[in-house]
């Protein structure tokens, strides 16, 4: 198992062919130093962005037009230099150099529309189509970097379809050819998943034939599904740790977090969360997040068995600002000096919380936060566990809500009870038609 260092920044570089003077301030010894002086010891930077400029020689892609160094090849010499760890990061489906040079790339809305920004829109991305010969060109990128650079992991972003799936020429074709039909929600989901998961498998094989030994994470594909096959159980194989991108004053909230690492600390592999130094969200270059707010979402990291993660974004010119390091290293400071105490900690967990929540369904999360909320209050501790989890683990298992219990499921549950565990139901957990499943609960159902 990949073990990842604990103070790590995720340094977003995002920058448009318009803008001038990208790099000219960058010195590589300032930028490895400000990094250490601020206690980081791993950073995720670009290779290429959403834009689809690359920041290297690229025989491949496309370099952005003002950079006139190589600055991917810079940053990782540097930080090595100074023992820290790189990253190198890799946008996906967003590639804008590539949407606009390739329409038989994008990928197409049940309704017929363009996913992702309309062809008159002014802000957002348009959506590749990891089904297309797209992918054969991410592949080359990857294979190129690869061979360049001596990074230590790849951080492949914006990894998904669009929902619930795409209709473009390439996947109609594909969803003909496994029997599945385009019309139906569900099939265009499952036809969604299969894609995604034929990418990371060939990523996969590709980065470990290259460097066998590095890290790899795809970016977009976490979620909680209470169905086992549309969930992460079965993709973890291809994912070497997990990142859970959670900026709580950018979308996510304070209740995403804790949520999602209950679930991904089951999975058996080395987690790491990640907010923001912003005061509100990505590319918030005059937002300052104040130094309590932050020392809190790192220090709820280590309490729940993560390593900690800020973002950043670095100015086009190529300089870090120094007060916003000074602020990451007044709380990485603190981490470093607790990551004795956290370094191979494990949860032991009382409770196990069947997930109820369905990307697919609903994607509604309400009862799996309700139940987070009352157990983390209350100073329980719990998991949010899947359909697969060796139930026997715990003295309580907790079904919230709307858990669909099937058939094998209730055996399950059953055999559970008989050894002594426990069980809480609520609202229409567990129901069949008008009826529970399981006869143990002795109770009926007499309707809302």
């Amino acid at each position: 198992m990949i073990e990842l260092p604990f103070r790590q920044v995720h340094l977003d570089f995002h920058t448009s062919p318009l803008i001038p003077d990208v790099g000219v301030d960058f010195d590589p010894e300032e930028f490895a130093k400000t990094l250490k002086s601020a206690y980081v010891n791993s950073i995720t930077v670009f290779a290429k962005c959403h834009h689809g400029m690359s920041y290297y020689p690229t025989k491949v892609g496309v370099m952005h037009p003002s950079l006139k160094r190589d600055l991917l090849g810079e940053m990782v010499e540097a930080c090595h230099k100074e023992g820290i760890r790189v990253c190198a990061y890799i946008s996906v489906v967003w590639d804008e150099y590539s949407a606009g040079n390739h329409g038989d790339w994008l990928q197409v809305n049940k309704d017929g529309t363009l996913a992702g920004r309309p062809p008159f829109g002014n802000r957002g991305w348009r959506f590749l189509c990891m089904n297309s010969p797209y992918v054969d060109y991410v592949s080359e990128q990857t294979e190129e970097i690869l061979r360049l650079y001596d990074v230590d992991g790849i951080f492949f972003d914006i990894v998904m379809q669009t929902y619930p799936g795409c209709v473009c020429n390439h996947c109609m074709k594909s969803m003909k050819q496994l029997g599945l039909d385009p019309t139906n929600d569900t099939d265009l989901y499952r036809h969604s998943q299969i894609v995604g998961r034929n990418f990371m498998s060939r990523m996969d094989r590709l980065v470990k034939s290259l460097k066998p030994d590095i890290s790899i994470f795809y970016n977009s594909r976490l979620r909680l599904e209470s169905n086992y096959e549309l969930g992460m159980r079965k993709e973890s194989d291809y994912f070497t740790h997990f990142e859970i991108e959670s900026l709580p004053s950018g979308g996510w909230g304070y209740n995403h977090f804790p949520l999602f690492v209950r679930y991904y600390q089951t999975l058996g592999k080395d987690l790491l969360g990640m907010t923001g130094r912003f005061h509100k969200s990505w590319a918030d270059f005059g937002g300052f997040k104040n130094r309590p707010a932050l020392e809190y979402e790192c220090f709820t990291m280590l309490s729940l068995g993560a390593k900690c993660s800020v973002g950043d974004q670095l100015h086009p010119r190529g300089r870090l600002d120094i007060t916003v390091y000074n602020l990451i290293g007044s709380v990485y400071k603190k981490v470093a000096e607790r990551e004795e105490w956290c370094r191979n900690a494990k949860p032991i967990s009382d409770i196990g919380v069947l997930i109820s929540s369905s990307f697919y369904n609903d994607w509604r999360t309400d009862s799996d936060e309700g139940a987070m909320r009352i157990l983390s209050e209350s100073h329980y501790q719990f998991s949010f566990i899947d359909s697969l989890e060796d139930l026997n683990k715990y003295k309580l298992i907790i079904a919230p809500d709307r858990v669909v219990v099937d058939e094998v499921m209730a055996e399950k549950l059953r055999r559970y009870l008989k050894n002594g565990g426990k069980l809480i139901l609520s609202y229409k957990s567990g129901l069949d038609g008008d009826r529970f499943i399981l006869d143990e609960v002795g109770v009926d159902y007499l309707g809302d």
